[in-house]
């Protein structure tokens, strides 16, 4: 019997290896399993997180869910408890792929520095920042991935609806997500009842669909006709894509 439970310390090398095989959007999972296990241990310890996984009768993962019910507060928490141990392993992987290293520069390190000086009161305010920041979504669904041998057998499903039924417990009303266009997610998502909310690009350019997912309901039964509503979708949509909440909130999303 599948079990979905709270992720443990000794589920971190196997929720990173998921992460890292079949999660590809984004700088993070390029940054190597020892970056990934300190990054999902900060969710499963972060006060404003939710860290799942899903357990097979034999205790094997075979899935995981990761996500934040207070999502500033969930990052001010990580860059205070978890800031130095993170950047230590971010930056002995960046030194090890230069490559990457550049494009970190180029592209991320000006945002990120800014976000970490303001976190530690190290800038002065910044009005539009912070306006900006509180439009945002405070309850986001981050990352979910399952195993191969487990997709199509309801396990992303039933780590949804977990994270569903505890996110709403807190008092939120809506999470947001993030899933690459064309990929597998979109649909798994549509047949969920998540409404496409924005379509835009991601800091590597790549497109990206955000999605809206109601926590004061139940998880719609799967439609078999998401997919060719998703298609019917994609080829009205107008080209270009608007920016919407930033990467930061929600990163590339794959179920079964």
């Amino acid at each position: 019997m599948l079990r979905i439970e709270k992720v443990r310390q000794d589920d971190l090398s196997t929720t990173a290896t998921l992460h890292r095989q079949h999660l590809e959007l984004g700088l993070f999972p390029q940054l190597g399993e020892r970056f990934m296990r300190a990054y999902h241990a900060s969710f499963a310890a972060s006060p404003h997180a939710i860290a799942l996984v899903a357990r097979s009768e034999s205790g094997r993962v075979v899935g995981a869910l990761f996500g934040t019910t207070a999502n500033a507060r969930h990052y001010r928490w990580v860059v205070e408890e978890h800031g130095m141990n993170l950047a230590v392993q971010g930056t002995r992987s960046l030194l090890l792929q230069p490559a990457l290293a550049w494009s970190f520069i180029s592209s991320r390190a000006g945002r990120y520095a800014k976000g970490l000086g303001r976190h530690l009161g190290l800038l002065g305010r910044d009005d539009a920042a912070v306006a900006n920041a509180g439009a945002g979504p405070s309850c986001v669904l981050s990352h979910i991935v399952t195993s191969k041998a487990a997709r199509r057998l309801g396990v992303g499903r039933r780590l949804v609806e977990e994270f569903r039924r505890q996110a709403h417990a807190t008092g939120a009303a809506e999470a947001r997500l993030v899933t690459r266009e064309g990929g597998p997610g979109a649909p798994f998502f549509e047949r969920l009842g998540c409404a496409c909310v924005d379509l835009r690009p991601s800091q590597d350019g790549e497109a990206l669909r955000e999605y809206s997912l109601q926590l004061d309901k139940t998880i719609a039964d799967e439609k078999p006709d998401a997919a060719r509503r998703l298609r019917h979708e994609r080829r009205a949509a107008r080209p270009g894509f608007r920016h919407g909440w930033g990467e930061s909130a929600g990163a590339g999303l794959r179920a079964g």
